[in-house]
């Protein structure tokens, strides 16, 4: 299993918040491509790397994207705001190596399709749930999808792989739930991201013994709860 250092952007800074809400920042710090820079040094094979103003409709990032793309050579996936063919591209065009859609995914199918036969195995589905159901517009309104169903349709499109973000426990440091993980592991044969939560090295041994293909961590690295070059070394460990 992949560890992806995660980097939220607001305001030009890197953030991370409580449950995805502004106003609860718990970390900010201002220079986003030296915090690249760091996670690259301590061995990350790969960035998560998502525009919280964009998702939020208030900003652009856009600049601090590029910037951290430029300053380190491992793939950068990048979301956030991502609901038109011109946003895809323009990702894209600085160097993601893949790009994440959430909102527009979940409300529109047939661009979704379109998208996806037009970047085969490079777009990620970002599916950010609290209590099974998936949220929308930056986590602030209900879509009235359900999870499971929502996975079992994406069989068949060429996608690089599902982010599934439990929104319920992001930012709090309180653990991972393992069920709903579960649950979307047995609807689906494409490539599972897990966020939220993950706040410990027991979290991690837990999500690797499920296959899971990558974990994005965020506050519990920059907390120092979780070190990364650890959780790195203890993923390429062979489970038991």
């Amino acid at each position: 299993m992949i560890v992806i250092p995660a980097i939220d952007l607001m305001a030009g800074k890197c953030v991370q918040l409580v449950g995805g809400k502004p106003g609860t920042e718990q970390v900010v710090l201002d220079n986003p491509a030296d915090v690249a820079l760091k996670w690259q040094d301590a061995g990350a094979e790969r960035l998560h790397v998502i525009d919280l103003d964009r998702a939020l409709g208030d900003g652009d990032n856009t600049d601090e994207i590029s910037e951290i793309i430029e300053a380190v050579n491992i793939p950068v996936q990048v979301g956030g705001g991502v609901r038109d063919e011109a946003r895809v591209e323009n990702l894209f065009s600085i160097g993601a190596e893949n790009v994440i859609v959430g909102t527009r995914a979940i409300k529109d199918r047939e661009w979704l399709e379109y998208i996806v036969d037009k970047y085969p195995k490079r777009i990620i589905v970002a599916i950010d749930a609290k209590n099974d159901e998936i949220l929308v517009k930056g986590w602030q309104e209900c879509s009235g999808e359900r999870v499971t169903g929502f996975v079992k349709g994406l069989d068949g499109l060429k996608l690089a792989g599902i982010l599934y973000t439990n929104v319920g426990v992001e930012g709090r440091l309180s653990g991972i739930e393992i069920i709903p993980i579960k649950k979307i592991l047995s609807s689906t044969s494409t490539p599972l991201i897990v966020s939220g939560g993950i706040t410990t090295l027991d979290n991690l041994k837990s999500l690797n013994k499920l296959n899971i293909y990558a974990c994005v961590v965020g506050l519990s690295l920059y907390k120092g709860k979780i070190k990364l070059r650890e959780a790195i070394k203890l993923m390429k460990r062979k489970v038991r």
